[in-house]
């Protein structure tokens, strides 16, 4: 009797020590489409872990959450990670989604077509981060840009406040196109020397160091969820669809289409048809040192300090 008190009191322990709370970069889209498959597909729960989804907002971002512990695992672009880990924010990379970058620059005249053209124009870019490389490479050309933030949305390109924005390929640019400037011929980031890969998974490292083998067990069907999303992308934007109703998302299925397959291009090294889910140890010690060289960065942050100080781990979930 007393021996099924006992084991009545630990059960609630240790379901909740099986629990991962999950947060993407932002609302449900198709940026995100892998981990809503694998959670719709039972994926995690084949592995043995129960997700939590919850969604970040403007003002509480998926970053914040994790670093005050509302958050075990959240997806964040390479840069943003490398720059938090700089300073200090306990957290490891343990899946690159991402291969390629998707910043673009879209001028809103037709006279902006290079990236020349920019020279001390007016340009929008996320108040919540994400421009670290467009500061950058403003910098090194010396165009002289004047950066102009907003929160979210496209209003002020689309009303002429500004020359020109930045955006995302899968995202804004999609925005931009839909709303009658579907001319609009993109300036990417990747052709001008910047193509450094953007989401990834990260968890912090508390949670890591407590619960190694749930972390393990959620990277391994997370991965499975984006397989099967570029085998079967209209029945994964089914899944999109359903989360994004859920969440009371403003969208439509044609846009979330474009996403998807802007993302599954994204994820794919060039010439490749499937992605590799790696972190290329080059690529970081490049970033690294342009971030270095720009002062975003006070200390050089290697593929092992990113992954969490080298534990053999996090390194296995990328090779």
């Amino acid at each position: 009797m007393i021996l099924s008190i006992i084991g009545f009191l630990i059960l609630p322990c240790i379901v909740q020590a099986q629990r991962i709370v999950f947060t993407p970069q932002w609302t449900p889209q198709s940026q995100f489409a892998g981990y809503y498959v694998a959670q719709e597909k039972g994926f995690y729960k084949e592995a043995g872990v129960e997700v939590d989804f919850q969604h970040p907002s403007v003002s509480y971002s998926a970053l914040n959450r994790l670093m005050e512990g509302s958050s075990d695992m959240i997806t964040t672009q390479l840069t943003q990670a490398m720059i938090a880990i700089d300073r200090g924010i306990p957290m490891a990379h343990v899946l690159q989604t991402s291969q390629k970058n998707g910043l673009v620059l879209l001028g809103r005249s037709d006279s902006i077509r290079t990236i020349e053209d920019l020279r001390k124009k007016k340009v929008g870019v996320w108040k919540a981060g994400f421009g670290e490389l467009a500061y950058i490479m403003d910098a090194e050309l010396r165009l002289g840009i004047k950066w102009i933030p907003f929160l979210e949305g496209t209003n002020l390109f689309i009303s002429g406040a500004i020359d020109a924005t930045l955006a995302m390929s899968y995202n804004e640019y999609l925005q931009i196109r839909v709303s009658g400037h579907e001319d609009k011929i993109p300036i990417r980031l990747s052709d001008i020397g910047y193509d450094y890969p953007e989401d990834g998974l990260y968890v912090s490292l508390d949670f890591y160091r407590r619960y190694p083998e749930k972390v393990k067990a959620f990277v391994e069907a997370s991965r499975k969820g984006w397989e099967w999303t570029h085998e079967h992308p209209e029945e994964a934007l089914d899944i999109v669809m359903k989360w994004a109703e859920k969440e009371q998302v403003h969208t439509n299925r044609i846009f979330q289409r474009w996403m998807l397959e802007e993302i599954l291009r994204l994820q794919c090294e060039e010439g490749k048809q499937k992605p590799s889910f790696r972190l290329d140890a080059g690529v970081v010690k490049r970033l690294s040192d342009l971030l270095l060289k720009h002062h975003r960065i006070q200390t050089p942050v290697s593929i092992e300090k990113l992954k969490g100080g080298g534990n053999e781990e996090s390194e296995a979930n990328n090779r």
